[in-house]
């Protein structure tokens, strides 16, 4: 399938620069939105978990959802209709989110207890779009494109907590990247000002996702015991039930374990999802 992928957007990019006519520029920006998947999930099956073992609890950890973005594309005009387009671009979805605590330890010690969830993601999208465009009267065109992508993308969190019990204070940070390959279908209007100058307003949805994110995990703080320290390069993110309540973390390629641990599997985030965007359009 990723031959394939590739074998079409050669071709198509060739097709571009053998039978020039026109060339268009397009630069929006605007807010994307993803599902996340596994990540969303386990970050609310974290915050349940922690209400579920306190007394009292305040906050929660926020689902990774949308953020800014843009993008710019080159577009060689074959005909008066028919284009292909060379797309790139850069998004962030990003949250900063924390949870603090009061309960009683199994030997009846009250605790309290602060965790923080500071997730982000970052995208760097190129592509290949086949443009196919309809006048609508003097000054707008609607503009019908799809293609593939192929899609450089960076998952960072960290995950700060401090508890009273043995007053640890710690800091836990994951850093992985990772390729992807999908697709992206969408629609768009311009509206001409001047001859060669159009403002324009997208929307199109993308079709991706990432999995096997292996990465960079590190740990450091104190507690009563003394100072925590740790590092690894060979951590996953791993999605996993505990007690029934889906969970997220970072394990090493044995994953976590446990009487109470059902399901564990190395977690995949998708990335697929609406974006909105407006910007304007030259033509040369």
């Amino acid at each position: 399938m990723k031959k394939t992928i590739l074998s079409l957007s050669v071709l198509l990019a060739a097709a571009a620069l053998a039978y020039p006519q026109n060339v268009v520029f397009k630069l929006n920006g605007g807010f994307s939105w993803l599902n996340g998947s596994d990540l969303n999930a386990g970050l609310a099956g974290e915050t349940e978990a922690v209400k579920a073992a306190a007394q009292t609890a305040a906050g929660g950890f926020e689902a990774l959802n949308n953020g800014l973005g843009g993008q710019f594309e080159i577009i060689t005009l074959i005909n008066a209709r028919l284009g292909v387009g060379l797309v790139g671009g850069y998004y962030r979805v990003s949250r900063v989110s924390q949870i603090s605590s009061h309960g009683l330890a199994g030997d009846g010690t009250p605790y309290d207890a602060t965790a923080g969830y500071n997730t982000r993601v970052s995208i760097l999208p190129f592509g290949i779009n086949v443009h196919y465009m309809v006048p609508l009267g003097a000054r707008v065109t609607l503009d019908a494109y799809a293609g593939p992508v192929f899609s450089i993308v960076q998952f960072n969190a960290a995950n700060p907590s401090t508890t009273t019990i043995a007053h640890v204070n710690q800091l836990i940070t994951f850093t992985a990247s990772r390729t992807a390959l999908g697709g992206q279908v969408g629609f768009g209007l311009a509206y001409r000002l001047l001859p060669g100058l159009s403002l324009i307003a997208d929307g199109f949805y993308r079709i991706q996702k990432v999995g096997n994110l292996q990465g960079n995990w590190a740990q450091s703080g104190s507690s009563d015991a003394g100072d925590l320290a740790g590092s690894s390069s060979t951590y996953y993110l791993w999605t996993y039930q505990n007690s029934g309540i889906q969970r997220i973390g970072f394990f090493d390629s044995n994953g976590p374990s446990g009487a109470a641990v059902t399901g564990a599997r190395k977690a995949e985030i998708n990335l697929s999802g609406l974006a909105l965007a407006a910007g304007i359009r030259f033509s040369f």
